[in-house]
């Protein structure tokens, strides 16, 4: 009797052990998923120097509309070819920069916030509902919805690029001519103000407008991330991204911010880089199931509206001639 108790006593023991050594391993696990959580948040990468642990996937994004005679939505890379073969040309090529490197950080969210501020200030900011509502009396929900699960087959080839851009656009932006808030202090700060003015819009018009997500009307999206918690008219991130380029277009270089249509050999300023990322980074949300189409337009249609007001701010006056002198 006295082997039976010993045995599981013995047993009793090792699988306290095993319990003790499974916490220690999930604990192990959660420090390991605080630390890269941290990491990604604080930008900090101990194994590369302390260089920003930051990723720019770029995957196949759906073009915005289709061929003609073609029944499927051509997929893009980087660049994107489906308006045709837009060249983008390259900047000088100096073999020595004359700008200095690092340049003298700041703090650019509490300059957006300032900005902000000033912005709200401006008459007409919330007058815009009239060209919004005039996006959306035109929408066709069924058609749209159907657009959107036709969508669903785009998922693979971009998900890993559509996750990172869910609180990270900026870094894409980033990436079409290498900047970053050491760097272009300035120009920095005008993505954050771009960011802070956008959400502030898109909210007050989201509420005002109300309208439902696709995915509470549809059983068929099935979106691979969690839907945000307020309204989907207008597109929180088409809005912030072409308010983006639009601020960014008026202090970086002419090759990113201008074009030429292949077709007529005309200017078009919609080809530019800066504004083939911002529709790339809207469609990507219709392909998660996030937004319709009509989101994304209005989002693009509220940024214009918006974009001379935000100009009109003192301190975006300001911000704008020290970030031209930047590149």
């Amino acid at each position: 009797m006295s082997g039976v108790i010993g045995s599981a006593n013995q047993n009793q023991n090792q699988n306290q052990n095993q319990n003790q050594n499974q916490n220690q391993n999930q604990n192990q696990n959660q420090n390991q998923n605080q630390n890269q959580n941290q990491n990604q948040s604080t930008g900090d990468d101990s194994a590369s120097g302390g260089v920003p642990a930051e990723l720019r996937p770029i995957g196949v994004s759906p073009a915005v509309t289709k061929q003609a005679d073609e029944d499927w939505f051509r997929g893009n890379k980087w660049p994107p070819l489906d308006r045709g073969p837009v060249v983008w040309p390259n900047l000088p090529l100096l073999k020595k920069s004359s700008k200095p490197f690092p340049g003298s950080p700041w703090t650019a969210q509490y300059y957006a916030i300032a900005v902000l501020a000033e912005f709200a200030q401006q008459a007409g900011w919330d007058k815009f509902s009239p060209q919004l509502a005039a996006i959306l009396e035109k929408a066709d929900v069924a058609s749209e919805l159907a657009e959107l699960v036709a969508l669903v087959d785009y998922r693979g080839g971009l998900l890993t690029e559509a996750l990172w851009q869910v609180n990270g656009i900026d870094t894409f932006f980033r990436g079409i001519l290498f900047f970053n808030a050491a760097s272009h202090p300035a120009t920095y700060g005008l993505l954050s103000i771009a960011l802070r003015v956008g959400e502030f819009q898109v909210m007050h018009y989201k509420a005002h407008f109300n309208r439902p997500r696709p995915s509470s009307l549809s059983p068929n999206l099935m979106p691979p991330i969690e839907v945000p918690g307020h309204a989907s008219f207008p597109s929180g991130h088409s809005t912030q991204s072409h308010l983006m380029a639009l601020c960014l277009a008026q202090v970086m270089p002419k090759e990113v911010s201008q074009a030429t249509n292949p077709a007529t050999q005309q200017p078009d300023p919609t080809l530019s880089a800066l504004q083939r990322m911002a529709e790339r980074i809207s469609r990507n949300r219709e392909v998660l199931g996030m937004h319709y189409p009509s989101d994304s337009a209005a989002g693009k249609e509220l940024a214009a509206l918006s974009m001379p007001l935000l100009l009109n701010c003192p301190t975006m006056k300001t911000l704008i001639k020290i970030a031209k002198a930047e590149w």
